[in-house]
């Protein structure tokens, strides 16, 4: 397995992953759209083919120190539990430590005990609530990683 920065060839794929890994999957444009921007970092995991993405932004905080938040993470249903997610994710730590950054921070769905699980497992906690943060209604916790802590990975 290998990862790299996703390329416009890669979109087939990753739009194929979004769609059986949410319920509301994003449009294909807000792809195109991460992959011009110099503030995102879109990465795939392959194989023979591409078996999950991950999707981060550089912003500023309120006080303006730059943090990386994750936008998106998917694997391919037939590859879960094998690493992917994890690799991915350590990837954009990796690149987060290379420019300075010692903040990372997402967004979970209060119902995907699995997802916060993972995040937890590497280092995340929960920091927040936002009550209907989803298109459909959905409750979502915040999550940070401060990568200066002493913690997993």
């Amino acid at each position: 397995m290998r990862i790299r920065r996703a390329s416009t060839e890669d979109l087939g794929r990753i739009l194929a992953i979004e769609a059986v890994s949410f319920p509301d999957p994003w449009p294909e444009e807000f792809f195109y759209l991460y992959l011009d921007d110099v503030d995102s970092i879109v990465l795939v995991s392959e194989a023979e083919e591409v078996l999950g993405f991950l999707i981060a932004v550089v912003e500023d905080d309120p006080q303006g120190n730059p943090v990386v938040h994750i936008h998106d993470l998917a694997v391919d249903p037939a590859h879960r539990r094998r690493g992917v997610a994890t690799a991915l994710l350590d990837e954009l730590i990796r690149i987060a430590r290379e420019q300075g950054i010692r903040i990372l921070r997402l967004e979970v769905r209060f119902d995907n005990p699995e997802a916060r699980a993972f995040y937890q497992h590497h280092g995340f906690r929960e920091t927040g609530c936002i009550p209907l943060y989803y298109e459909d209604g959905g409750d979502a916790y915040l999550m940070e990683r401060d990568l200066s802590a002493s913690q997993p990975r």
